[in-house]
């Protein structure tokens, strides 16, 4: 049978794992016992397969240096832990993580459904790096967001940090998707119109991606991160999610045009009409003090001629 040989050649390397005598007296030992309890929980032959092929001397003893070197012993006990439970992918997360001790502390805070598919994240090349060096900064809400959010959750808080997470918890995963076009180029704004954004967008939501899908069809290529842009935008937001047009001039500046939407078609009519009521009120009057006058000036030389 083929699951044999397969379970010989497993044992084998189980065996040359836990009595070599270097992995013995380093902490990389407890990490391969964690990772052969995780692959305990399935049948021998299957786990030994999988074992061979994702684990090996060379990855948990690199890991374990690592982890000694950022947070001793006591980083060790709880990655194997983590290992214990999550398998392999934990180990790979922490090989990819430039502070893995840091991302030891993260991954245990999050809830146990959710620590397989963040290490599954941070073990992703250099994005993983990225979102580890994010994590690390920003902490568990960043795995968070990017486990609801992947490929757009990481930016989202690296822009606005809290703000990021809440916004991201209410995004729909189309509207993020359209925003995380221009997440980059916001990371390079100012400060005061990162904030100006976010209040927005979370003022009123609907409105605001609306006018988002139609803008970029309107006007590919062109972004809404940039400091030129938000600087025409941000002080006519009523108007521009209201229906005024935005266009560009031949040197790329945005210019706001004045056109009636869905609010301000409204108040102009009764802008209007309150203009139309007001003329005919002043005419009115205007009238009236003329009669008036009239009788006072012109009754009083009447009479006196008919005398």
């Amino acid at each position: 049978m083929r699951t044999r040989p397969v379970l010989i050649l497993g044992v084998v390397l189980l065996v040359l794992l836990l009595a070599s005598s270097w992995l013995l007296a380093s902490p990389a030992s407890s990490l391969s016992k964690a990772v052969m309890r995780f692959f305990s929980k399935e049948a021998v032959e299957e786990g030994s397969e999988k074992l061979i092929k994702e684990v090996g001397p060379e990855l948990l003893q690199r890991v374990s240096a690592k982890l000694v070197r950022s947070g001793g012993e006591t980083a060790v006990t709880e990655a194997s832990e983590l290992a214990a439970k999550h398998g392999p992918e934990v180990l790979r997360a922490l090989d990819n993580a430039p502070a893995p001790a840091k991302i030891v502390q993260v991954l245990r805070e999050l809830p146990a459904e959710e620590v397989s598919t963040a290490a599954a994240r941070l073990a992703s090349g250099r994005r993983g790096q990225q979102l580890a060096e994010a994590t690390e900064t920003f902490g568990v809400q960043v795995l968070q967001a990017e486990i609801k959010h992947p490929g757009v959750g990481m930016e989202l808080v690296r822009v606005w940090s809290d703000g990021g997470v809440a916004l991201g918890r209410q995004l729909s995963r189309e509207d993020a998707l359209t925003l995380g076009k221009y997440l980059d180029d916001l990371q390079s704004v100012p400060l005061e119109q990162q904030v100006g954004l976010l209040q927005v967008i979370q003022s009123d939501k609907e409105r605001f991606f609306s006018w988002l899908g139609r803008f970029i069809e309107e006007h590919p290529g062109k972004t809404i991160g940039s400091t030129t842009f938000l600087a025409a935008f941000l002080p006519n937001s009523e108007r521009i999610l209201g229906g005024a047009q935005i266009n560009f001039d031949d040197s790329g500046r945005p210019i706001v045009v004045r056109r009636p939407g869905l609010i301000e078609a409204p108040l102009n009519k009764l802008a209007d009409s309150l203009a139309v009521g007001i003329l005919w009120l002043v005419g009115g009057m205007a009238a009236v003090v003329t009669l008036w006058l009239a009788w006072k000036l012109l009754l009083p030389a009447w009479r006196s001629n008919r005398q």
